[in-house]
């Protein structure tokens, strides 16, 4: 097995990967043998043409419908999977919302709907994939975060970030036993629509070291590599994937 193709007999669960980073993240496992499952709300139009690009690179793909930040409906998409499949090997939480409110204008709505998107659908999907992954005794999680700057306005995402930490490291802490790690990508200075012109700033808090956008393949490329068999000893690890715009 080459190690581009070093997917192959796995399957890979992306929640929102109808488009942008989830998508690239989905093609990249299809396109290393990988078979693939889409998850998108509500939107089945767009998750079907990235099945069908999946597809065309060998795949075999399931679109599954649902809103993650729903227990219920997690555990759907991934009873839906494992009917078609025979495991869940790789799963890659990926959903976010990225609300700009004062903390004092945050009803309680309002912070339960973010962190039901930004932190408890990742819980939901381990705990729903877990199973099956101790099953084989082999499985990835893999959480997509941020950077984990303070910034005014954010309340909801930052403390849905800093959950996201917590939680991938007691999955770590937990599972590693059955042969499944788990880690956080945190990708930040990505260019997810391809919109962004020119370079980066050169200097000041924006700079880039890298000097350039990163694009949602690069983010890909982290996450198969924590996929892949031969990252089975990084657990519990948060892998940066900015260009130098933050160091840690």
């Amino acid at each position: 097995m080459t190690p581009e193709r070093d997917l192959e007999g796995k399957t890979a669960l992306v929640t929102g990967s109808g488009r942008y980073l989830g998508r690239a993240i989905l093609l990249e496992f299809a396109a290393r043998g990988a078979n693939v499952v889409i998850n998108a709300r509500s939107n089945r139009a767009e998750a079907e043409a990235v099945a069908g690009e999946a597809r065309a690179l060998g795949a075999d793909a399931l679109v599954a419908l649902g809103d993650v930040g729903d227990g219920d409906a997690v555990r759907s998409i991934v009873g839906e999977a494992l009917g078609r499949f025979p495991s869940i090997d790789i799963s890659v939480s990926n959903v976010a919302t990225r609300p700009h409110q004062d903390v004092l204008d945050v009803s309680p709505e309002e912070w339960r709907r973010a962190l039901a998107t930004n932190l408890d659908a990742s819980f939901h999907l381990a705990q729903a994939v877990a199973p099956s992954m101790i099953e084989r005794g082999w499985g990835r999680i893999i959480h997509i975060g941020g950077g984990f700057g303070v910034a005014p306005g954010r309340v909801h995402t930052l403390v849905g970030k800093a959950g996201l930490l917590g939680l991938t490291r007691t999955l770590a802490a937990d599972l590693g036993r059955y042969g499944i790690t788990a880690n956080l990508v945190a990708p930040a200075a990505v260019d997810v629509s391809g919109e962004r012109g020119g370079a980066p700033p050169a200097s000041g808090p924006d700079a880039v070291p890298a000097g350039r956008w990163g694009t949602p393949e690069d983010v890909a490329w982290a996450c198969a590599f924590l996929a892949s068999e031969r990252s089975g000893f990084i657990t519990g690890q948060t892998l940066y994937v900015n260009g130098g715009r933050m160091m840690r």
